[in-house]
């Protein structure tokens, strides 16, 4: 039997190295996408060249994977931060968030759990990006606005917001609906909707499971609204958007 002929080491090599490079090449196209995303609001686009580049190999020039990870995420935010302040985000925003996030890559126990956290820093500071108009708005309208847009998992009704703010019902209902052109009930469906519509693009998770992620437990009522607002069901529009 013939036995199979090898390449020179040198070949093997040279294309290994070429291999390399396209890839380095790669993360770096993908990386500026991201960053557009970010300065655009496209939280869309961010969250789709951050999950490509997490399928990317790590360039490994660090003493192990986990620390190269560790190490690119650093590098990501330090980028993403410079970009959000060249668009005016609210410094002290900025910082509360970056500071969780320094934690959390220092905390981080495998390289999965660094691409979840790289995903999840683009979604946040994405957000926080959208969220850097609302300086025009009162003081309680911003903050209710912000504490929308960073979770909306929990139940966000007016009484949640006047006890938390620690104002009279009436009063802030009526601030909000001024301001705002809408009723806070209103606007919490509107933000739930459309942060629903953004996780059926980028994720597979079940309808059931992106509708309680947005704070609706009821699957049945979570697709009523979502398609009053979207104008398809929740399946639907995934299999055609996608």
């Amino acid at each position: 039997m013939k036995e199979k002929e090898k390449k020179p080491f040198s070949e093997t090599a040279e294309s290994g190295l070429e291999g390399h490079a396209g890839e380095v090449a790669r993360r770096y196209e993908l990386m500026d996408e991201l960053l557009r995303g970010i300065r655009d609001g496209n939280e869309y686009q961010a969250l789709q060249a951050m999950q490509a580049r997490n399928r990317l190999r790590i360039p490994g020039l660090l003493k192990d994977e986990l620390t190269e990870w560790k190490y690119d995420l650093i590098q990501m935010k330090a980028l993403i931060i410079q970009e959000l302040r060249r668009s005016r985000v609210i410094d002290v925003l900025l910082d509360d968030i970056h500071m969780g996030f320094t934690q959390q890559i220092y905390d981080a126990a495998d390289v999965e759990g660094c691409r979840r956290i790289g995903e999840e820093m683009v979604t946040q500071f994405c957000r926080l990006n959208q969220l850097k108009a609302i300086s025009s708005y009162s003081l309680l309208v911003q903050k209710i606005l912000l504490i929308v847009d960073m979770d909306l998992s929990r139940t966000l009704t007016l009484q949640y917001f006047a006890e938390n703010l620690n104002v009279n019902r009436s009063y802030l209902s009526n601030l909000f609906r001024r301001e705002v052109g809408m009723t806070i009930t209103d606007y919490v469906t509107d933000r739930r909707i459309r942060t629903a519509a953004d996780l059926l693009l980028t994720t597979s998770s079940p309808v059931k499971t992106v509708a309680k992620q947005v704070g609706i437990m009821d699957v049945h009522y979570f697709s009523r609204l979502f398609k009053r607002k979207m104008g398809m069901p929740p399946s639907r529009y995934r299999e055609e958007k996608r």
